[in-house]
This record gives structure tokens, C-alpha cells and sequence, in this order.
């Protein structure tokens, strides 16, 4: 077996060969809701303006206050 090579319930495989999702919709069932959705499609940019609520407290996207802290530190 190769450095590559990698395996999954005893089966061998390349992990350098990823395959690729297709664009078009395809028909399938997640937690009982059926969609018709691509499986690839591409991540959103968060809205900065949403407020979000977990467990009674409210949170914002601070995407530009983390990117400070890290290349402050």
C-alpha cells in the first residue's frame, strides 16, 4: 500500500482521486425531506447584518474583527 493509498472498512483507495459531484439536481431524501438539489454547489457569504439567536444569546458574523485578531497576534 502506498503513502496515497488509503483505506476504509478494508477497502483500498486513492485518496488523490476525488470525484467530482455533479452540477445538475439530483433527487435525494435527507431526514425524511426529499429535495432536488446539486450535490456541488458553492458556499454563501454570510450576511453580516443577520443576528443570530443560540441557547438566549445573540451572536453577529465578525469575520473582519477575527481576521484583525489573527494577523494582530
Amino acid at each position: 500500500m502506498t503513502k496515497t493509498q488509503l483505506v476504509y472498512r478494508g477497502v483500498a483507495y486513492d485518496g488523490t482521486q476525488h470525484a467530482e459531484l455533479p452540477a445538475q439536481p439530483v433527487e435525494h431524501v435527507y431526514r425524511g425531506v426529499h429535495y432536488r438539489e446539486a450535490l456541488r454547489h458553492e458556499p454563501t457569504q454570510p450576511d453580516e447584518a443577520l443576528e443570530l439567536h443560540y441557547r438566549g444569546h445573540a451572536y453577529h458574523h465578525r469575520r473582519a474583527e477575527a481576521a484583525r485578531q489573527v494577523n494582530a497576534g
